[in-house]
C-alpha cells in the first residue's frame, strides 16, 4: 500500500484495500463500540474485493445493488432483532453502499422512494 501510483493507475481493488486496512487500523473509533459494525463492513469488503476482479461493472453493480435492496426489506420488516446482528448488517450494507458510490454517486441514494 505504500507504492506511490499516479492517480491514473488506481483501481477499485486499491479503493477497497484501502478501506479494509483502515476498518483493521483505524484508532478513530473504539475497537469494541464498533466490533459488530467492522465486521459487516470487512465481510462486504472481502465479498466485494474478490468479485471486482472478475465481475464486468454491470453484473457488480447489479449483484450488489440486489444485497442493498435485499438488506433493506429485512431492516424494514425487522427480520434482524439482535443488535449486533443490526450492527453488523449495518456495517455490512454501508460499506457496499461506500462502493457502489465511488462507481455512480446515485448510488448513495434510495432509488426506491
Amino acid at each position: 500500500m505504500t507504492e506511490n501510483k499516479k492517480i491514473i493507475q488506481f483501481s477499485m481493488v486499491d479503493i477497497i484495500e484501502r478501506k479494509i486496512h483502515f476498518t483493521n487500523t483505524n484508532t478513530i473509533f473504539d475497537k469494541i463500540e464498533y466490533q459488530y459494525n467492522d465486521e459487516g463492513e470487512l465481510q462486504a469488503y472481502n465479498e466485494m474485493l474478490v468479485d471486482v476482479k472478475v465481475m464486468d461493472e454491470d453484473k457488480f453493480v447489479s449483484k450488489y445493488l440486489n444485497i442493498v435492496d435485499t438488506l433493506a426489506v429485512q431492516f424494514e420488516k425487522k427480520e434482524f432483532t439482535d443488535e449486533k446482528e443490526i450492527e453488523k448488517m449495518s456495517g455490512y450494507n454501508n460499506a457496499i453502499v461506500s462502493i457502489l458510490e465511488c462507481i455512480n454517486p446515485i448510488f448513495k441514494y434510495d432509488l426506491n422512494d
